[in-house]
């Protein structure tokens, strides 16, 4: 299995709501991807947390229930696990540093990874990815390709942009939470070319599942 992991602060609003899409994303476009496993979790949540209301009633405007989500910590073991870590802003790439530091050559914001897409996809192609050994080789040059970018730094972002962050709208109006989906939907579908490619035909998909 390929573990993806999405990060934000208390794992009630961001990282669920990116959780959410993205797995509404691959049961749209890539119903043939079997081998990932995706999960989020919080720097400073509280276990057993549910997710805010307004995070819960803005995921409804797609079609997402996140009802039963429930909050967990980010924990080294964690980290180690997850084969890539998307973060929802800078900060929790300090937060990975601290907590497991050689988890932040696989650690990048959901934001830039996304603002890559046209440089990444123009260089590594469109091919589908239909088996794990295929994404597996894909992500290691999608990793390599932010690290050249960023000329050797050792966070896997512009940490001087503040333009790669998704606001944390804990507090904020219901309009505010959907303004954050609408940004996390958009990122998504850039990142899922990125990552798998474009999405496959159906006669592509026949006896390609890995």
């Amino acid at each position: 299995m390929v573990e993806v992991l999405f990060v934000c602060t208390g794992n009630i609003c961001r990282s669920p709501m990116a959780e959410g899409l993205f797995r509404q994303l691959l049961r749209r476009d890539y119903p043939h991807l079997r081998f990932l496993s995706i999960s989020s979790a919080g720097t400073s949540a509280v276990d057993g947390n549910a997710a805010t209301v307004s995070s819960i009633q803005a995921l409804d405007l797609w079609g997402i229930d996140l009802g039963e989500h429930r909050a967990s910590i980010l924990t080294p073991g964690r980290l180690r696990r997850a084969d890539l870590v998307l973060a929802m802003s800078r900060e929790h790439l300090l937060s990975v540093e601290r907590l497991e530091p050689a988890s932040l050559r696989k650690t990048t914001t959901l934001k830039y990874l996304a603002s890559r897409e046209g440089e990444i996809v123009s260089r590594l192609g469109e091919e589908t990815v239909h088996r794990e050994e295929e994404f597996r080789k894909r992500l290691k040059m999608v990793l390599e390709m932010l690290r050249m970018g960023l000329r050797g730094e050792d966070y896997l972002v512009d940490m001087d942009s503040g333009s790669f962050d998704i606001m944390d709208p804990i507090g904020e109006p219901l309009h505010k939470y959907i303004k954050v989906a609408e940004e996390l939907d958009k990122a998504l579908r850039f990142v899922t070319r990125i990552l798998f490619g474009r999405p496959p035909e159906k006669d592509e998909m026949v006896g390609k599942a890995g």
